[in-house]
């Protein structure tokens, strides 16, 4: 897919060029997690050292998503090799074992090395990373598995047995292609594309081969957007009336009875500007919509008062 910058009122196209190494593209998704899933994750590992009776595996990314699901990336600079979708499940069958404690374990050993969170404990960053109460129960952990290809190119027989999983067996995997282009003036433009669309829903696990009964909504429009059109319509746009997760709940329900309700939450703090997750992720103020008044509280961002720079680090949890 051909990228283009506007210069003039003229289309210019900018020429695609050859990713760099693959830990550059770790580099990238591990500080911007937003661009794979257009939400929050929180990475727990990154080329974790795992034994798989008698092998060591090293998943490229393994994450934690508002839901408390281990999210695994397998990523490949060039073309997607053809074995790439059996490392990739042998990974998901060792994540799938992983009990609780084993987790928080791997998390905090990451955190402390990769991150500069004060000492913080697994628990603690988790509630900071997706806005969770002091007074709510933390999610499960481990309950579902996210998993993820990410290449320069994925061949549609990877694609297809992928897909394949997903409609059929209920397996949450997902193939994105990776495209870097450059500008004339030096400028870097990455393109990061689903090779699936909403049509090939996640089967559920229930019901094989069930295609009216799924775990994933489909719509013309995005999450992202069903959410903010709900916000809108319950502040009436009124950019000092205040707003938690569950006033928001009802409306969408109303309309997308099929909507991921736990990926409510993740909607809002990905386009939240000042969450205190934007001095990890700064990608995650692309979508300036709202504005975190304190943990689980937040209204819509006005511009015109609003100042990140002097407020991005006040908020206390």
């Amino acid at each position: 897919m051909p990228i283009f910058r506007l210069e003039d009122s003229e289309l210019i196209i900018a020429q695609e060029t050859d990713l760099e190494l693959e830990s550059h593209l770790e580099d990238w998704l591990e500080n911007s997690p937003l661009a794979l899933a257009q939400e929050p994750i929180l990475w727990i590992g990154r080329q974790t050292s795992a034994a798989v009776e008698d092998s060591t595996i090293f998943p490229d990314l393994l994450g934690i998503d508002s839901d408390g699901n281990p999210v695994i990336v397998e990523l490949k600079r060039d073309k997607a090799p053809r074995d790439v979708v059996a490392q990739l499940l042998e990974y998901a069958a060792w994540a799938n074992d992983l009990s609780d404690i084993q987790i928080q374990e791997i998390a905090q050993n990451y955190l402390e090395i990769h991150r500069d969170d004060n000492g913080n404990q697994f628990q603690d960053v988790l509630k900071e990373t997706f806005d969770i109460p002091d007074s709510e129960e933390l999610p499960p952990l481990n309950r579902n598995l996210r998993l993820y290809i990410v290449a320069e190119y994925i061949p549609s027989r990877i694609t297809n047995v992928c897909r394949f999983l997903r409609t059929s067996h209920g397996v949450d995997v997902n193939c994105i292609d990776v495209s870097a282009f450059q500008t004339e003036a030096g400028e870097k433009l990455v393109s990061m594309e689903s090779k699936f669309e909403n049509g090939d829903v996640i089967a559920s696990k229930n019901v094989k081969k069930s295609i009216s009964q799924t775990t994933q909504w489909s719509s013309d429009k995005t999450a992202r957007e069903v959410v903010l059109d709900a916000v809108q319509e319950l502040t009436k746009g009124n950019k000092n009336m205040d707003f938690a997760v569950k006033d928001v709940k009802p409306i969408i329900l109303k309309k997308y009875p099929d909507f991921k309700m736990s990926t409510l939450g993740a909607q809002i703090i990905a386009a939240c500007v000042n969450h205190p997750s934007r001095k990890h992720h700064p990608s995650y103020a692309k979508h300036k919509h709202y504005w975190r008044l304190s943990i689980g509280k937040y209204r819509l961002y006005d511009p015109e008062k609003d100042k990140i720079e002097d407020t991005a680090d006040a908020i206390q949890n």
